[in-house]
C-alpha cells in the first residue's frame, strides 16, 4: 500500500526535506537522549518483559485506569488485528473496509458523520484534517453503536480526545501511537485505550515492541511528554493559522485543518510537482490512493522549515500553463 516517506536505496534513507509524512513539527530532544542511553546500555541484547512500566507510563499521561491500556507494533498492528468496519472517506488507506460512505465536502473543509453500526473513524481526519466532535461521538456511543476512534496524531492536533468517554463505553475503542506525536516513525509503539484492549493483546505475538523502543517510552517522564504535547500543540496552531500558498492567484485550494498537515487541492497532478520538488530537495504526499479523492490533491506536513517548500511550489507554479 502507498504511503509517504522517503525511499531507501541501498539500506539507506534517502536525503529530503521529507513534508509526505505527518510528524511532530518538534524532536523532542529527551527522547533521542534515551535512545542513545539505550544503545550505550546495549538493552537490545535483552528481551523485553510484560511491557507493564510501558502501560504504567502511557496511563499517566493519558491520565486513565492502567487496565484500559494495550501495547501494540505501532498502530499499524491494532488496525490489523480489527475486524472491517464502516469508513467515511476520505480516511486511513490501511483501515479495513466493510462499506463506505463520504464525508460531505464543502468549499475548503470536510465534513464527517457517523453512520452505521460499527464504524473505524480518524480524528483529526488523515487525510483531510478535519474533525468530529466529541458530542456526536458521544451520541453514537450512546445508541450502543461500535466505533473505533484513530487519535494518532490528536495529541498534537486542536481536537478534543474521546478518551474521557471509555470508563462509561463498553463499545469504544481508542488506538493511538507515539509515532507522531514524538517523531519517531522508525521505534513502533502503538497503544489502545478501552475495554477491549485486554483482548486485543491476547492476539498479538510476544516481544512486539523492540527492547529500544520500549527501554525509551518506559524511562520517559511523563510529566515531560504532557508538557512537550501541550508546546507542539502550540506551535500547531501557530503554524496552520500562517500557512498559506499564493491560492487565488494560482487556483489551489486549502483546506481547513486542525492537525499538523494541511490536504491541498492543486490545479496540476501532483506526481509533476512532486518531479519538480524531488529536484529541489523537498518531497509532499500525493492523496491519489485516498478513496474520494485523486491526483490533484496533495498533504503537506506541517515542518517549521515549510515557507522553503510553499516558495518552491510557487515558483512551480507560476511557470506552469495552467
Amino acid at each position: 500500500m502507498k504511503h509517504g516517506g522517503v525511499r531507501w536505496i541501498n539500506g539507506r534513507p534517502e536525503k529530503l526535506r521529507d513534508f509526505s509524512v505527518n510528524l511532530n513539527p518538534i524532536y523532542p530532544d529527551f527522547i533521542e537522549e534515551l535512545i542513545n542511553e539505550a544503545i550505550k546500555e546495549k538493552v537490545y541484547l535483552y528481551y523485553p518483559d510484560n511491557y507493564e512500566k510501558l502501560r504504567e507510563n502511557i496511563a499517566e499521561i493519558y491520565d486513565v485506569d492502567e487496565d484500559y491500556i494495550g501495547v501494540f507494533n505501532g498502530a499499524s498492528e491494532v488496525i490489523n488485528l480489527l475486524e472491517p468496519r464502516v469508513v467515511p472517506e476520505p480516511n486511513y488507506v490501511e483501515y479495513k473496509r466493510s462499506y463506505i460512505y463520504f464525508a460531505e465536502e464543502r468549499e475548503n473543509y470536510f465534513i464527517y458523520r457517523l453512520q452505521g453500526n460499527k464504524v473505524i473513524i480518524s480524528n483529526p481526519n488523515n487525510p483531510t484534517g478535519a474533525k468530529i466532535d466529541l458530542k456526536e461521538i458521544e451520541e453514537f456511543l450512546e445508541e450502543g453503536k461500535d466505533l473505533v476512534v484513530d487519535e494518532s496524531f490528536a495529541d498534537i492536533s486542536l481536537v478534543d480526545s474521546a478518551k474521557k468517554f471509555v470508563k462509561d463505553y463498553d463499545n469504544l475503542l481508542i488506538i493511538s501511537t507515539f509515532t507522531k506525536s514524538l517523531s519517531i516513525p522508525g521505534l513502533r509503539i502503538g497503544f489502545t485505550i478501552g475495554k477491549r484492549s485486554k483482548e486485543l493483546e491476547k492476539n498479538s505475538p510476544p516481544w512486539r515492541i523492540n527492547s529500544i523502543a520500549y527501554y525509551v517510552l518506559s524511562n520517559a517522564n511523563p510529566k515531560e511528554i504532557k508538557d512537550f504535547f501541550r508546546k507542539s500543540r502550540d506551535l500547531v496552531a501557530s503554524l496552520l493559522e500562517n500557512f498559506r500558498i499564493r491560492e487565488e492567484r494560482r487556483r489551489v485550494t486549502i483546506y481547513k485543518s486542525f492537525a499538523p498537515y494541511v490536504l491541498v487541492r492543486f490545479p496540476i497532478n501532483v506526481r509533476f510537482i512532486n518531479s519538480y520538488l524531488r529536484s529541489k530537495g523537498f518531497l509532499i504526499r500525493d492523496c491519489s490512493n485516498f478513496v474520494g479523492l485523486n491526483e490533484f490533491y496533495g498533504r503537506i506536513s506541517l515542518r517549521k522549515d515549510y515557507q522553503e517548500l510553499v516558495n518552491e511550489i510557487d515558483e512551480f507554479l507560476s511557470n506552469s500553463s495552467i
